[in-house]
């Protein structure tokens, strides 16, 4: 007998089910990840916090700021709105500092984007949307000579990303500086980040103090790496853009459904390109249903439903899977080459309970 641990408060018709599993009201809305929880690995760098979003309370494209994930590599450094600079410095240009309070006379930007991490686990929340408010960064770059390659960003806690030129200097990269209409949390970087959109959330530097123009960049350790037995484990391609991915909002993994209609639920994205469709299978991945979604924009992530005409009582293996734009489908299982913990983006699989 499944033991009904509480009942989902839904304002989203269609829902009439229970969950399995022992959340209470406050870890239900936000809950600090722990190793056990979910298995991020980046052991090169120290967690200072993380804390992952509830795709069950995914009613809007836009996450609020209070339950928007949080990801930190190293504790976060004190912060003040009204004595924040930015250094800016390039080859033969002379260093200048550009102060926040300058950044926000500028003629601003509004981009509503999503932001992943790039261990961000099949079925997990490390992932959130915003409407994120600033200046494009490409505003404030000094003229680069041809050797330029890469834009090095600090931020205030010592991570630092080095972004490919032509990333950094795409008008959609921005300095962000506001967040849902609200001066951007601490907790999200404020008073400054970047956001380099469709790129997983790693290279969007929080806490930004430091910008500057360089010839090269040292070896990234945020790379795909692959094992064969002939070359043992080889690292390959910088992980840049997000890959497509699906998730369930509702049900959740261990949900007792009851009733004989219910309306699936989620959210697919596919990082710089657009969703071109999301299925469902309600066998274990035999036969693929489509789900409804409005039209996709470029950075955001989509919500996406499917009505369920449930046979009858019993045990179900549900998957979603997305495709994007250029053709690329979600993976049912990873390649077993991949030995990273990146670009976690197979497709996600769930046990529900018909009543």
């Amino acid at each position: 007998m499944i033991r009904e641990s509480f009942r989902w408060r839904s304002r989203l018709h269609g829902d009439v089910a229970s969950r399995r599993l022992p959340l209470n009201p406050i870890t239900r809305r936000q809950w600090i990840v722990t190793a056990a929880g979910l298995p991020l690995l980046a052991a090169e760098t120290k967690k200072a916090e993380t804390s992952a979003f509830d795709l069950s309370l995914l009613y809007e494209p836009t996450v609020p700021n209070e339950l928007f994930f949080v990801r930190e590599h190293f504790p976060a450094p004190a912060t003040t709105e009204h004595q924040w600079d930015i250094s800016v410095q390039a080859p033969n240009v002379s260093p200048s500092t550009i102060r926040l309070e300058d950044l926000l006379k500028a003629p601003k930007v509004i981009l509503p984007a999503m932001l992943e991490c790039a261990e961000n686990p099949v079925g997990g929340g490390l992932v959130s949307q915003a409407n994120w408010e600033g200046v494009p960064l490409t505003s404030v770059l000094p003229k680069a000579n041809s050797k330029i390659q890469f834009v090095r960003l600090s931020g205030g806690d010592g991570f630092e990303r080095y972004v490919p030129m032509a990333k950094a200097g795409h008008r959609d990269t921005l300095l962000a500086f506001r967040m849902n209409g609200q001066v951007l949390p601490p907790s999200h970087g404020g008073p400054l980040r970047a956001l380099v959109p469709g790129w997983y959330g790693t290279d969007s530097v929080k806490w930004l103090r430091k910008i500057e123009l360089v010839e090269s960049a040292p070896p990234d350790e945020y790379r795909r790496s692959s094992r064969s037995l002939l070359t043992g484990d080889v690292s390959t391609e910088r992980i840049t853009s997000v890959q497509v991915k699906s998730v369930f909002s509702r049900p959740q993994n261990g949900a007792v459904l009851r009733g004989r209609k219910f309306i699936l639920r989620g959210a697919a994205w596919a990082g710089e390109d657009l969703v071109r469709a999301v299925e469902i299978s309600i066998d274990d991945g035999q036969f693929w249903l489509p789900a409804s979604f409005a039209k996709p924009q470029q950075y955001s992530w989509l919500l996406w439903e499917r009505a369920w005409e449930i046979p009858g009582p019993g045990e179900y293996r549900l998957t979603v899977r997305a495709t994007d734009e250029r053709g690329n489908a979600q993976p049912l299982v990873r390649p077993s080459s991949r030995v990273d913990s990146f670009e976690l983006n197979s497709c996600q699989q769930i046990a529900v309970t018909v009543a």
